[in-house]
């Protein structure tokens, strides 16, 4: 958290909850987003450290000791963070105390993505590597950041504003805070009248003692809970029959055991049969040595059995005689396989794992003695960490893997922790080895390909790859939890993944050998002493940028298919891990003397910077799914077309020296190609049109390219971007969805894009020879974005005669546009067969979101059926310089952006219809540098702000939203002076009020704040300028309240152009502050609130650019319903504009037209 000022201010808010800890970039977020969030953290009572501009003098001791006292650390990451040194290593002390199990970190991505902190990748790697390239403490801060992303966090871009997005953090810490009091989990004695039967055939009768003393069952609770939700009471009228279900290990016959101690008491025939090989567990057990008939026990009382680990003769036997079973029965079945079960039950429980409190606590009782455990320090805590992240919560693995290492020094911990992916431990191996031995040899085969190659992929890739039957493999495997299926990715646990590689090995699978470590993968290519032709390998993964030598490694091409059996070998993949995304890195492996392929069982090549010019002629393309070969240096795939029916997903991007794809024309069933960056390629094949199955191209950046096939009628997804010779458009398919022509020289669309009924984005931009859009592109009724912006021959928009009632974007930046587009209107025959042009309605109207206008020189006006636009929430008119006046806006605006409209001198009044709302969303209103409007529009624009604020802090009220973090509207306009209506004026940036008593009372509804702020030829950067304000409550009986709020700025407008603010401006805003007496309330105080105010004003944007701009000016006011400000202040907004009663009745009447 490096810091640049002078002054230095430590917030520390004492309460009682644990301590939180914010980690950030001072001069980037401290007066934008981390003041708002120090607002919510003060307003949820939770006790934080927040370093506000400490001196950069002190040492950074001071905060390592912050960061040892508190129990939560918040990690801010934004796109500057990686600058500050303090950041970096305050990090670096939050994580070892996370490893230390003495914190708990929660990170936050503010603007950045998580791959790119923790791959130190786009501009943050920038930030990072050219600010301390030279630093010897890199390595430790790039595992800092590597391992604080592998923990569960919080993105800005998920969240549609920051308050819903600090809301969440809020939340999160909370719940955090609640997981830190310990559970009690204690331990009892326990008798219960029970049968039982065990696996060696004793059955145990009557009063039985199951548990002297019982170790803590770490977690149970919860699980009880859960499973008693899903089974219902024993009041339940009706027989319930449940699963419990979940891999080896993780707790099904403890869960289950648990829940009868619990319940037997509550019926008279209670059964525990444990052991799936019983013979007598039906006629000794279940009947009690009764006949099997409609007088036995079990079918004229209410019964609660559970079948531990139940066979399918159990199960055959519920499924048979279930309907003979009383209702208000209740049976308990555990298995390790869902497919068993899944007719019989009613409801399913999946166990889930250990949380992390409860899996570090059950290791250390079985990895430390009581003296070790307490004398856990050095690398311990951070190797139990490492531990407990491979097992993911199984209880049994903890305690297998804790017995293991029991009593070993530190060394060995690490040394086994580094093995764990590929050597597990050998009582886990056992158990779980049982579940896989039951597959047949298809299924083991595609569970040893997902473990070793494959896991994480999405689920109908893999499908593809596997054999014809593969959907039901795929489904038996999920049913038998060796997979899982989440999101559309089939996952499979830490575990189970190391059990696959095992299993893989040659030692233990000897139909076919999976080469997925690096090492083994050396010898068997490159090693003398491997004998040739007897390696049945099914696949060859291997990572180049483990090779030792730079230079990479020759492969003779003899030796390569002498080597491995050709019948066996399915995929092959030689890649660079360091280079993810592909990049252009130099080969590895070197074939001088060419390459034969005889191997025709392959499914999978993925060969990065293939180095040969053409695939092996010998190559047989019947069984290829997927061809990779990013930055190759092939000119062609094949001398001649080949058959490869099942070929599926093609990516030669990069490949600079292709330019023939016809061996690729009898590729029928391809769906994905991917040939951006190929600058040679000139043309697709016309074959192409055979492939009726074909949803996706990509051919971004192929400079060369000039035409494509016409009749591509399976497309979903055309990128034709950056193809500068790409003239003509032609394609006809009716199924097309997203269409990018932007940078190409197009000059028109042709009249059958009308066809394209399911298009739902079409991108133009900077199409620069475009003069004309089809007359009928109105008919593209899924159209949901339309980006046509510095398509600077475009003059004209097509007449819209039905309403595109999808369109959402519309971005018309940078064109010759005269006039805005009216979408609003449609054609209506009326009874005599007149044609004629209605305004739509409410049930009509668009649903355009975002309209942008910037850099047009052309347009003078926007026409008054904008305000129609119902869903409209952001406009952006920067820099359009001829435009004169802006009509009444519609009702639910967000942002309006007039920069540099230099023309601008009329705005309607009021600027925007009110209406109602239940929405409490911010809404910003920029003016700068629109010097020609007078003092009369200006009155109009500050008018309707004060009226919006009231509506949107009514709503706030409405719905128990409290206060907000920011302004609720915020506006600026060139000027020089505070207006007159607010009564708490003063020069310079702080003024001080008195307010009267009881002033949060009686019709308060919120604060009104201005400020005059000076620019001296200021520039922007990144639009990040915000004009923040501090004000203080205090008094000399009462409690002081401290409040932060931005009332300006340009950072709502969302781009990063570079703008110019050239005079001296005025900015206000208006926010509601309605907790100020529930603050007092929650600090016990019954007094009044306080009368005395400090407010200070600061202009901020993360730069030392800001040094150019000076608030010379500020006000202060407090709103009441009233209609006014403070009853004795005058107001010409009143005189100038609408009455709010007027405004809001003209906005209803439209409303229900």
């Amino acid at each position: 958290m490096a810091s640049s000022s002078s002054s230095s201010t430590i917030v520390v808010k004492v309460l009682s909850s644990p301590r939180v800890f914010v980690n950030f970039r001072g001069e980037e977020l401290r007066d934008n987003f981390i003041s708002h969030l120090e607002t919510a953290l003060e307003e949820d009572a939770i006790d934080f450290f927040i370093d506000n501009k400490l001196v950069p003098s002190n040492p950074i001791e001071t905060l390592y000791k912050e960061i040892e006292d508190s129990k939560i650390a918040l990690a801010v990451f934004s796109k500057q963070y990686a600058e500050s040194k303090w950041c970096l290593n305050e990090l670096v002390k939050i994580m070892d105390n996370v490893n230390e199990d003495k914190l708990k970190v929660i990170p936050i991505f503010f603007n950045v993505k998580v791959d790119d902190v923790k791959n130190q990748r786009g501009e943050f790697g920038q930030n990072l590597y050219q600010t301390h390239r030279a630093n010897s403490n890199m390595p430790k801060w790039e595992e800092a950041l590597k391992s604080v992303t592998a923990i569960l966090g919080l993105t800005r871009t998920r969240y549609r504003t920051e308050r819903d997005f600090i809301v969440d953090i809020v939340q999160t810490v909370k719940k955090v805070q609640a997981t830190l009091s310990p559970e009690s989990e204690r331990s009892n004695m326990f008798s219960r009248n029970i049968s039982l039967v065990t696996s060696s055939g004793n059955i145990l009768s009557g009063t039985m003692e199951l548990s002297i003393r019982n170790p803590p069952l770490y977690g149970i609770k919860q699980r009880l809970t859960q499973l008693e939700e899903v089974l219902f009471d024993f009041k339940y009228t009706k027989r319930r029959i449940v699963g419990i279900v979940g891999m080896s290990g993780i707790g099904k016959t403890t869960l289950a055991e648990e829940y009868y101690k619990r319940w037997n008491h509550t019926l008279v025939f209670n059964k525990y049969i444990s052991g799936n090989q019983e013979p007598h567990w039906l006629n000794v057990t279940l009947l009690n040595g009764q006949e099997l008939n409609d007088g036995a026990e079990m079918f004229t009382k209410k019964i609660f059995v559970v079948f531990d680990d139940v066979s399918k003769e159990q199960v055959d036997f519920l499924l048979e005689y279930r309907e003979k079973i009383n209702d208000g029965s209740k049976i308990v079945i555990t298995t390790c396989d869902k497919s068993l079960i899944k007719v019989l039950a009613d409801d399913i429980y999946v166990v889930p794992g250990l949380i992390d409190k409860d899996a570090l606590q059950l290791f250390k009782d079985h990895a430390f003695d009581d003296q070790a455990c307490s004398a856990a320090t050095g690398k311990f805590p951070k190797l139990s960490k490492g531990f407990l992240e491979y097992v993911e919560g199984n209880p049994q693995a903890l305690k297998e893997l804790g017995k293991e290492i029991r009593g070993k020094d530190e060394d060995q911990w690490e040394t086994r922790l580094k093995t764990l992916p590929h050597c597990c431990n050998q009582k886990m191996l056992t158990d779980l080895k049982l579940s896989y031995d039951k597959l047949s040899d298809q299924e083991k085969d595609a569970f040893l390909d997902i473990a070793c190659f494959f896991r994480s992929e999405e689920e109908d890739y893999i499908k593809c790859l596997l054999d014809t039957e593969s959907s039901e493999v795929v489904r038996y495997l999920a049913e038998k939890l060796l997979i899982c299926i989440s999101a559309g990715r089939i996952e499979m646990p830490n575990l189970l993944c190391t059990l696959g590689k095992e299993l893989s090995s040659f030692e233990k699978n000897k139909l076919a050998e999976r080469l997925w470590d690096h090492g083994r993968t050396i010898d068997i290519l490159w090693s003398k002493h491997v004998k040739k032709d007897k390696n049945k390998v099914r696949g060859i993964f291997l990572d180049t940028s483990k090779f030792g030598d730079p230079r990479g490694k020759a492969l003779d091409k003899i030796d390569f298919i002498e080597r491995f059996n050709p019948q066996n070998l399915r995929y092959l993949k030689i890649y660079d891990s360091l280079c993810p995304q592909h990049c252009e890195v130099d080969c590895k492996v070197n074939l001088p003397e060419g390459l034969e392929f005889p191997f025709q069982e392959i499914r999978y090549l993925h060969w990065q910077n293939f180095p040969l010019e053409e695939l092996p002629l010998d190559f047989n393309p019947k069984n290829l799914i997927d061809l990779r070969l990013p930055y190759s240096e092939i000119k062609r795939v094949w001398k001649a077309a080949k058959e490869a029916p099942r070929l599926k997903l093609v990516d030669l991007s990069s490949s600079k020296n292709l330019n023939d794809l016809s061996a690729l024309s009898k590729a029928f069933n391809l769906r994905i190609l991917n040939l951006e960056g190929c600058t040679s390629l000139i043309k697709l094949p016309i074959e192409m049109k055979n492939m009726k199955g074909l949803v996706f191209i990509n051919l971004r950046g192929c400079v060369m390219l000039t035409s494509i096939p016409a009749n591509l009628v399976s497309l979903k997804t055309l990128i034709l971007s950056g193809c500068s010779k790409f003239n003509k458009f032609e394609l006809s398919s009716e199924n097309l969805e997203f269409l990018h022509l932007d940078g190409t020289a197009i000059k028109s669309l042709p009249n059958t894009i009308k066809n394209f009924q399911k298009l739902v984005l079409l991108n133009l931009k900077e199409c620069k020879m475009l003069e004309s859009l089809p007359y009928c592109l109105y008919k593209l009724k899924a159209l949901e974005e339309l980006i046509l912006s510095d398509c600077v021959m475009l003059k004209r928009f097509p007449d819209i005669k039905e309403n595109m009632e999808n369109l959402q974007i519309l971005l018309l930046d940078g064109t010759s546009i005269e006039e805005v587009p009216n979408i609003l209107l449609h054609c209506v025959k009326s009874k005599d067969q007149v044609i004629f042009q209605q305004p739509l309605r409410m049930n009509g109207v668009s649903l355009l979101r975002r309209l942008c206008l910037r850099n047009n020189e052309v347009i003078r006006t926007l026409g008054s059926s904008i305000s129609q636009l119902y869903h409209l929430k952001w406009i952006d008119l920067k820099y359009c310089k001829n435009l004169l006046s802006i009509p009444t806006l519609p009702p639910n605006l967000q942002c309006l952006d007039a920069h540099e409209c230099s023309s601008l001198e009329t705005v309607a009044s009021p600027l925007a219809l009110l209406m109602p709302t239940t929405q409490q969303v911010p809404a910003s209103f920029i003016f700068t540098n629109c010097e020609k409007l007078d003092q009369v529009m200006k009155n109009a624009i500050v008018c309707y702000a004060h009226d919006k604020s009231r509506l949107l802090s009514e709503a706030l009220n409405r719905h128990n939203k409290g206060s907000a973090f920011e302004a609720l509207v915020t506006t600026c306009f060139p000027g020089n002076e505070v207006p007159a209506w607010f009564s708490n004026r003063a020069s310079g940036a702080e003024l001080e009020p008195e307010l009267p008593g009881h002033w949060s009372e009686n019709g308060f509804v919120g604060i009104a704040l201005c400020a005059i702020v000076s620019f001296k030829d200021y520039k922007t950067r990144n639009n990040d300028l915000q004009l923040k304000c501090r004000c203080e409550f205090n008094d000399d009986e009462t409690s002081s309240s401290n409040f932060n709020c931005h009332i300006g700025g340009l950072s709502e407008t969302g781009d990063d152009e570079e703008r110019m603010i050239n005079s001296t401006h005025v900015f206000i805003g208006y926010t509601n502050w309605l907790d100020i007496k529930k603050c007092q309330k929650e600090d016990g105080k019954k007094g009044c609130v306080p009368t005395k105010a400090s407010i200070k004003f600061e202009v901020t944007d993360g730069t030392n650019q800001v040094m150019k701009c000076e608030v010379l000016k500020c006000g202060f006011s407090l709103v009441y319903e009233s209609g006014s400000w403070e009853a004795s202040s005058g107001t010409e907004c009143v005189i100038q504009g609408e009455s709010i009663l007027s405004s809001f009745l003209r906005g209803l009447k439209w409303f229900f037209k």
